[in-house]
C-alpha cells in the first residue's frame, strides 16, 4: 500500500485515511511497525537516480533520528525485532541490517554456511566497508563453511584456536544496531531449526557485546 500510494509521490488524505485503518486494523507489533519505518526510507531511496538526491534522504533519515535522540523524553523510537525459524525472517532480518551499514560490520559467529549472508557480506566489504570476523576454528573446517571464501575476499577473521568453542551468534553494525540470538548463520537453520533473532537499537546493549567483540579480537589469532 506504502508503495502504491508513492507512485506519484503525494500521499493524498483519501491514501492516508486507508493506511491508518489498514495499520490500525493489523494490530502491529513493535517490531513490524520498526520495519515498515524503515522501508519507507528504502521506497524513497528508490525513487531516486542521482547521489545527490540519495544524499538528501539520508540527511532527512538521520535528521529524523538526531531530533529523536535529543529528546531524552523521546529516546530512540526503534524499538526491538524478534524473528523466529524455521522460515526466513530471520535470514531476512539479518541481511537488511546488514544492508544498512555505512562503515564498519563486526560480526562474532559460531559457523556461517549460508551464501545468501555471505554474499551480502562481501558485498559490504567490497563497497569500503570495515568488515571484521570472529569465528570457531573448528567450525572453519565443516562442509559448506564460507570462512575460506570470505577470507579469500580479503575480510580480516580470527579464531580461537582452542578446544573449545567460540559459540556467541551476534553482530554490531556501526555500533547502532546489535543481531544476536540463537541463530547461527546456515542453510539449515533457516530450513529446518527452531532458532530466534533479536535486533536490538540499544546502546546500553550494544556496549557490553562491543567490548566483548574487542577483547576476543585482541586474544584470537588470525585465520590462515
Amino acid at each position: 500500500m506504502f508503495e502504491k500510494t508513492f507512485e506519484d509521490q503525494k500521499l493524498s488524505s483519501a491514501e492516508r485515511k486507508a493506511l491508518t485503518q489498514i495499520i490500525q486494523e493489523s494490530n502491529l507489533k513493535n517490531n513490524q511497525v520498526g520495519y515498515l519505518r524503515n522501508q519507507i526510507f528504502d521506497i524513497a531511496r528508490g525513487a531516486f537516480k542521482s547521489y545527490s538526491a540519495l544524499q538528501v534522504i539520508d540527511w532527512l533519515e538521520n535528521a529524523n533520528k538526531l531530533l529523536l535522540k535529543s529528546n531524552p523524553n523521546l529516546g530512540d523510537s526503534r524499538t526491538n525485532e524478534i524473528y523466529f525459524s524455521p522460515g526466513n525472517e530471520c535470514l531476512n532480518a539479518i541481511n537488511h541490517s546488514l544492508q544498512k551499514a555505512k562503515s564498519t560490520i563486526e560480526i562474532c559467529v559460531f559457523t556461517i554456511s549460508d551464501d545468501r549472508i555471505t554474499n551480502n557480506i562481501i558485498a559490504c566489504h567490497q563497497s569500503g566497508i570495515k568488515v571484521r570476523i570472529i569465528t570457531d576454528d573448528d567450525k572453519t573446517l565443516d562442509k559448506g563453511s564460507d570462512i575460506y571464501q570470505m577470507h579469500q575476499a580479503g575480510i580480516p577473521i580470527r579464531t580461537d584456536e582452542t578446544p573449545n568453542h567460540m559459540h556467541h551468534k551476534y553482530a554490531i553494525i556501526d555500533q547502532d544496531i546489535l543481531i544476536t540470538g540463537s541463530y547461527n548463520w546456515t542453510r539449515s537453520a533457516a530450513k529446518y531449526n527452531h532458532e530466534n533473532i533479536l535486533i536490538s537499537y540499544d546502546k546500553g546493549s550494544i556496549k557490553p557485546y562491543k567490548e566483548e567483540f574487542d577483547k576476543l579480537w585482541k586474544e584470537f589469532i588470525d585465520y590462515k
